[in-house]
């Protein structure tokens, strides 16, 4: 329980208080899919809002911003503004850090944000549920596959006690839920999953690995490619 009340605290806004432990913390990474589910739910039961659909989708992503407090938002702006900067290392791990946000920054929240509205309105909304969960899986698969890129930092910690152990576990612990759909949902997680291990591969490259800002990049577009994955097969789904 101390492991899970931690990845709340790491991955939520949710203010849950208890003496930090990395050892806990390294145990409650086996469950955090299981915290995308509780955000996926949030966003689900939006869905019985007594509105038109347009509205109660707009309603479940600013309850998502909320629950998550714009962390994995800002990590993908500060990720863009540093990886389009088209800067040395050294430069676009300077213009990560900075707390001010760019050009790019704004292109990419705006992008993404917008995609994720339109999408998620022309999916059935029943799969908004695992978005969240596969986007926090998408984390953990990334972090197992790369290093850390600087010395210190938010992600340091999450990223070198990620393995893939820890990645094949949690998915079978949050495995009943994803069998509730229909089997053909694999193939939507699976393009997310691959499309996860190419971006960590390509940014490993760029920069030397993977910080908290990419690790917070990689779940914001994977829940996208994921909602465009859905959408494209959702004639099986």
């Amino acid at each position: 329980m101390k492991g899970i009340i931690l990845m709340f605290n790491f991955f939520t806004r949710i203010p849950i208080y208890i003496e930090y432990n990395e050892k806990d913390f390294s145990k409650g990474m086996y469950f955090l899919p299981l915290i995308g589910l509780i955000i996926g739910f949030f966003m689900y039961i939006c869905s019985y809002i007594p509105v038109e659909k347009p509205i109660y989708v707009l309603f479940s992503w600013i309850l998502y911003i909320w629950i998550t407090g714009g962390l994995h938002l800002d990590g993908l702006a500060d990720s863009f503004d540093g990886i389009f900067s088209n800067r040395n290392k050294e430069e676009i791990l300077r213009i990560m850090k900075d707390s001010r946000i760019g050009t790019f920054g704004v292109i990419g929240l705006i992008i993404i944000i917008l995609t994720n509205l339109i999408f998620s309105y022309y999916i059935n909304y029943m799969y908004i549920l695992i978005i969240p969960i596969i986007g926090r899986s998408s984390a953990l698969l990334s972090a197992s596959i790369s290093t850390y890129a600087k010395n210190t930092g938010m992600g340091y910690t999450f990223i070198i006690h990620s393995n893939l152990k820890k990645f094949f576990i949690s998915l079978l612990l949050i495995s009943p839920v994803l069998l509730l759909f229909n089997i053909y949902v694999l193939l939507p997680t699976i393009i997310t999953y691959i499309f996860v291990i190419y971006l960590t591969k390509k940014l490993s490259k760029k920069i030397g690995g993977m910080t908290g800002d990419t690790i917070g990049l990689v779940i914001e577009l994977s829940q996208t490619i994921l909602l465009i994955a859905i959408y494209i097969f959702r004639g099986i789904l």
